[in-house]
């Protein structure tokens, strides 16, 4: 036998003595469940990514002007983010209105 010949037989017999050491340390039915376990964990990975985009879609149906464009996620809070300040301000100028107006109506309604 060659000595190239001689250590790869050491090297196999060395294999698999550590495999069969493994397997007493780690019975088959463990090695099963951590397969199920990640498998689960995968799946539940995938429907929360599932979800996300999901809540992402409906998300830029909210936003006026985006309407079927691809927009990246940060950018899509951004405009998320200056919608929502839109929307404030314009509830303070209809609420400085509507004191005017009613300050407006009840000077009128006094001098009557």
């Amino acid at each position: 036998m060659s000595s190239n010949t001689k250590n790869n037989y050491k090297f196999s017999v060395k294999k698999a003595r550590t495999r069969r050491r493994h397997r007493r340390a780690y019975p088959s039915s463990l090695w099963t469940r951590s397969r199920a376990c990640r498998a689960r964990r995968s799946l539940k990975h995938m429907e929360a990514k599932s979800k996300l985009s999901d809540k992402l879609q409906v998300l830029k149906k909210l936003i006026p002007g985006q309407s079927g464009e691809t927009i990246k996620s940060d950018q899509l809070f951004q405009e998320t983010a200056d919608y929502i300040v839109l929307l404030r301000t314009r509830v303070v100028i209809l609420q400085k209105l509507i004191e005017f107006y009613g300050k407006v109506s009840e000077n009128e309604n006094a001098a009557s």
